[in-house]
Order: C-alpha cells, then structure tokens, then sequence
C-alpha cells in the first residue's frame, strides 16, 4: 500500500532513527539535519497546537508529532509538489488524526489561519535573504534556500498575529545572523527566550543557532545552551547522535569559551 504513495523520482527516506519517513524529490529539494536540530530544540506540550510554517516534505511536522503523541500540528507549505509529498507523508506515517497539511503562503497565513490559536510556531526558513549568492535555477531549491517568498520579518510578524498569548515561536537560522532574528524579534513584539548555538566541532564557532521567541514574556531571562555536532571529523559527540535519533538528552555540551560574540 505504501508503495502507491511513492511516485516515480521520488524517494521515501527516514529520520529520528526511522521514527519518521519522508516523501522526497530524488532532484529536488532535501531535507537535511537542521530540520531534525530544530524538532529536537522546540520543546511541544501536551496537547499543544503547533503550526510547522513551510513545511516542505513535513519533516518536522512529523517529527513533533511524533515526539509528543497528544500535539496537533498544521504543516503550511505554498509549493504544491512539496504539500502532496507532505500530505501523502502524513498517511506513510499513520498520523491523520494528528498532521494537517494545508497549502498557502506564510506572508498571507493570518488571513487564512485563526489569530492567536497556536501555542507554538516552527520554522527552518530559508538560510539567504534575496539578492544574495546563487539562486538555484530548480525551482524547489531555489525557494527553499533564498528568502524569496518568506523574509524573516514577515515570518515573524505573521507568527505575532497566529500566536496565542504566552505563545512561542521556534526557527533554525546561521548564526551570523542572529543580530537580523534579534531586530525582526523586536519589531514584531516578540521576546527571545532561549538561544542553542550549533558548533559544528568542538572547539569551532558556532555555525548555526536555533531559537525560540515568546509572546508577552518581557521578564523571561535569556536562556543560552550550545550542541556541539562533531568530536573531530568523522566522529559525531554522543549528543548529537541522540538529538538525531529523536532522543532527550537531558544534560546538553557545555558552551566551550570564547565561541560566542
């Protein structure tokens, strides 16, 4: 039955240790390990209700299903090849009752989506804002990594109008530009509440940062944690292979000195 889901160039590949697979395009875009770092860092509750904002093949929509059994997850993607894999993922991983996966642009989700009915929004955007390196000439690429259809401020002004009060919103970006999250946090009258940066190995700057911004938490402190994915080349640290197996780690690496700003 699975089988007459999978079209022809497709592939269907696992995640968090086979807890979850994923319809993909052999020549399109991929899901890579930010998706499965950012499903780990975001923390769902109990019956929490979380919109996955472009969700692609649905991998962390997947994901936080998985990781909390009673969530309820809306993945929104506007490119249609991608919302079928995701809707034909949601069946391949038995999560009907749970998954939703609607088509339309995140710019424009407040006027389609319920203000303020999400206690939690997740997003792997896109890495490089628009006018900026090479823009891949396949399509599906092309928009997963350049900021052409969702800038960081219009991701963060539509989360401001979805969230529910004391809701959060969750992102994986480069850590270079955490001074851009930080100004479009402010615009947007969100308060960054917990800071994960991403060392690539040990004893490296981080590459990447994961993080989470409420709404209407202006007292909340600053959390700051680091993951560090690599011991030496060639040999992952024990964390990381349990954040990639959709595992808790319960004690995370110590930020080693001098890697922050």
């Amino acid at each position: 039955m699975e089988s007459l889901d999978v079209k022809q160039g497709e592939s269907v590949n696992g995640l968090f240790r086979n807890k979850v697979r994923i319809i993909q395009s052999l020549r399109g875009y991929r899901v890579c390990e930010d998706a499965v770092i950012l499903a780990w860092f975001t923390n769902p509750r109990p019956g929490e209700v979380i919109l996955d904002a472009g969700t692609g093949s649905g991998a962390i929509a997947f994901g936080l299903a998985v990781k909390e059994p009673s969530a309820f997850v809306v993945g929104l993607e506007i490119q249609g090849d991608l919302a079928d894999r995701a809707r034909r993922g949601v069946r391949l991983n038995h999560l009907e009752s749970r998954v939703s996966i609607v088509r339309g642009d995140v710019r424009d989700a407040d006027s389609f989506l319920k203000g303020h009915s999400f206690d939690v929004i997740v997003s792997n955007p896109p890495y490089h804002q628009a006018g900026t390196g090479r823009i891949s000439l396949q399509h599906e690429k092309a928009l997963a990594r350049h900021q052409l259809m969702m800038p960081l401020r219009a991701l963060f002004q539509v989360s401001a109008e979805l969230l529910k009060p004391n809701g959060r919103v969750s992102l994986i970006y480069p850590a270079s530009g955490l001074g851009q999250i930080a100004e479009a946090t402010k615009e947007a009258g969100l308060k960054r509440s917990r800071v994960l940066w991403i060392h690539p190995q040990k004893g490296l700057d981080p590459s990447l940062v994961c993080v989470e911004a409420c709404v209407g938490l202006s007292d909340i402190p600053l959390a700051e944690e680091c993951l560090v994915l690599y011991e030496h080349p060639g040999l992952r640290t024990r964390e990381a292979e349990a954040v990639l197996a959709g595992e808790n780690v319960p004690n995370r690496t110590e930020t080693p000195p001098g890697s922050r700003d």
